[in-house]
């Protein structure tokens, strides 16, 4: 568990001797270097010029001179300073970059790798969400994200979810409830996440090995994607034997109406085309 806190530790930027004696040192104090030394695994040669380094972070402190005994800054007072540090280093990163002109094109396709890099992409995305959140995915990946789609839910944020497995009752749910361990054995996870129309971020999940997501602004792309979200909810309307539409993404109010309606025209005898449309709205694209 020490070993894990450390790494942790180091993912801040400190060298893994200035993490284990740290973590050695919230666990036993108050110590002289020595002691810090033996109990850390630190070598005596490097010990000093790391308690030196903790002192200047303010994650140490000296209560004795004769000998000189060391104490740890309680850690959630630790991480107050380690928060005011990286905002500050951030703002002053922010202005800098500010001062620079930078011409990036907006609808560019990104990558994304790894997994905690995906679900952070993904809870950030979810926070963003003004007013629909599209997704379809896995067992797993709901449930890491599912306090933040329950906040999105909270505030009015519309929630539609896909699945093949079975996943949280947050929002519309759509599920076929099969068990996750059955279905790895012929399917590799993915996630299809779509933010208001405008953002989305897609691809294969996996946490033991490091996949690349994409992530995108781009209109068409985005689209294609709500639009393969649109045929499995429409799928499984069918299988179901439910009526989908409420759940279904429209791009412009009233498209599926209206195209419902040119498909009943073209193939009138078609009874899965058999539907009343009289409580539909169907407004055209205005066409510039």
């Amino acid at each position: 568990m020490l070993d894990a806190i450390s790494q942790k530790m180091c993912n801040l930027g400190f060298t893994q001797y200035e993490a284990k004696a740290y973590v050695s040192l919230i666990h036993h104090y108050p110590v002289t270097r020595y002691e810090l030394s033996k109990n850390s695994g630190v070598p005596r040669s490097a010990i000093y010029n790391v308690i030196s380094r903790l002192e200047s972070y303010g994650a140490v402190s000296v209560i004795s001179k004769n000998p000189e005994k060391y104490i740890p800054l309680p850690p959630e007072q630790f991480l107050k300073i380690l928060e005011q540090r990286y905002a500050q280093r951030i703002e002053v990163f922010r202005k800098s970059l500010s001062e620079v002109k930078i011409d990036i094109e907006p609808e560019q396709l990104w990558n994304i790798s790894g997994y905690d890099n995906l679900i952070s992409k993904a809870e950030e995305m979810i926070q963003n969400a003004q007013s629909e959140l599209y997704i379809s995915g896995w067992r797993s990946e709901f449930l890491e994200l599912g306090k933040f789609l329950k906040a999105a839910k909270k505030r009015g944020v519309k929630i539609v979810s896909f699945s093949f497995t079975e996943i949280p009752e947050i929002g519309h749910v759509f599920s076929y409830g099969l068990n996750e361990k059955e279905l790895e054995k012929v399917w590799d996870h993915k996630i299809v996440l779509v933010r208001d129309h405008e953002e989305l971020l897609m691809g294969e999940v996996n946490r033991m090995i490091e996949k690349k997501v994409a992530w995108t602004m781009n209109k068409a792309i985005v689209q294609i994607a709500e639009n393969y979200i649109n045929l499995d909810i429409t799928l499984y309307g069918i299988r179901a034997g439910i009526d989908v539409r409420d759940s279904t993404i429209e791009t412009h109010p009233g498209e599926f109406a209206l195209l419902d309606k040119l498909l009943k025209e073209k193939f009138p005898d078609n009874p899965m085309l058999n539907l009343d449309f009289s409580s539909y709205f169907i407004q055209e694209k205005n066409v510039v």
